[in-house]
Formats: C-alpha cells, sequence, structure tokens
C-alpha cells in the first residue's frame, strides 16, 4: 500500500527541517512555524493511518529530536513518551522489525536529501544557461539597437539635405517667376503704349478727313 499525499508532505518537511538543522540554519526565522506544521501533519497522517503503521514512532521521534535542536518545549498536542523517543534518538536505539527492508526510514531521507540536491543542481544548471540566454539575446537586441540608430541618423542627414536641396530650388523658382512676371508686366505695358499710339494717329487721319 503507498504512502498518503499527507504522509509524503510529513517526510518531505522533516527531512527538510533536518537538513536545515545540519546546515546550521536553526536560527531561520520559519523554524518554528515549520515544527508547528510538521506537528499539525503528523496528527493528520495518525488519524489516517491504521494502527499498524510502523513508522509513526519514527515520525514523532524525528520531530521530537528536531525540537530539541531548537530548544523548543512547547507542543500543541499530548505526545506519548516523548522524552523517551528522544533518549532513544540521541543513543542511537533503533528497533526494526524483520519485515523492514531496503525501504527504511533513513534510506527514504537519504532519497528525500538526494532529491533535493538533484534539484538545486538542476536549478542552478538551468539558472546558468537561462542567464547565458539573456545575455546573447541582450546583445544581440543591443546590436540591432545599434544598427536601428545608424538608420535612423542617416535617414535623419538624407532629410535635412533634401530639405537643403528643396529650399535652394523653392528659391530658386520663386526668383524664376518673379522674372517672368516682370518680363510680362513690360510686354503688356508695351503692347497698351502701341495700341494708345495707334488710336491717337487714327484719330487724327479721321479728323482731317
Amino acid at each position: 500500500m503507498g504512502l498518503s499525499r499527507q504522509e509524503v508532505n510529513l517526510r518531505r518537511l522533516l527531512a527538510k527541517c533536518e537538513l536545515m538543522c545540519k546546515n546550521k540554519q536553526k536560527d531561520d526565522e520559519r523554524m518554528p512555524k515549520y515544527v508547528e506544521s510538521l506537528e499539525d501533519m503528523y496528527q493528520e497522517v495518525k488519524k489516517l493511518s491504521d494502527s499498524n503503521n510502523e513508522f509513526l514512532p519514527t515520525y514523532q521521534r524525528r520531530i521530537a529530536s528536531i525540537k530539541a535542536e531548537l530548544g523548543i518545549t512547547t507542543s500543541k498536542y499530548e505526545f506519548e513518551n516523548e522524552s523517551e523517543l528522544l533518549r532513544e534518538d540521541l543513543l542511537g536505539v533503533r528497533h526494526r522489525t524483520a519485515t523492514k527492508g531496503p525501504s527504511s526510514d533513513v534510506g527514504d531521507l537519504d532519497q528525500v536529501i538526494n532529491y533535493h540536491e538533484n534539484m538545486q543542481s538542476k536549478i542552478t544548471n538551468d539558472m546558468l544557461i537561462l542567464t547565458k540566454n539573456l545575455k546573447e539575446q541582450s546583445e544581440l537586441a543591443n546590436k540591432i539597437i545599434k544598427k536601428d540608430t545608424e538608420v535612423v541618423g542617416r535617414s535623419s542627414q538624407l532629410t535635412d539635405q533634401n530639405y537643403s536641396k528643396l529650399s535652394s530650388e523653392s528659391n530658386k523658382l520663386a526668383e524664376h517667376s518673379k522674372r517672368a512676371w516682370k518680363c510680362w508686366m513690360w510686354i503688356m505695358l508695351l503692347v497698351v503704349v502701341v495700341v494708345f499710339i495707334n488710336m491717337v494717329l487714327f484719330m487724327k487721319v479721321m479728323k482731317k478727313k
């Protein structure tokens, strides 16, 4: 029969707390909360387990050992023979039945620790790969931005040049238009003068007749 979800979670949290105690992290502010969660989870496992669950004393002993490491003397629940279990744990006494095989609690602890170490190693490798990818993407983005900046600069310079040429051509066209207007004005003035002289001459001729 497999382990329940509550019992798996209890084993994981036990392994984590024991590892933190081993790594001198007993002053971590989360530890009291972890211990409280361990006691709650132990009670849940105890309620859901049958009377033949051989791991319950081991769980209780490990919780008591963690509390002793942290100097915690209070508890939300009444644990049976907690001091005796703690004494056995400190003296290295382990009562195992003949039915226990390779799936012992210590082996489970080693597996959990190895699992967490492998996960940490995998996370570290993933972070390194992610950092490398981010660096490459950043360098590529910098190159693209640099090229775009150069293109914008050339476009701006070309626009300035075209504006200067357009202004020059506009000035030339305005000057040409001004000159053409003056030319037509003199032509029209000359036509008016010629017509006026012809009219005067025509009137004199008609008067003599």
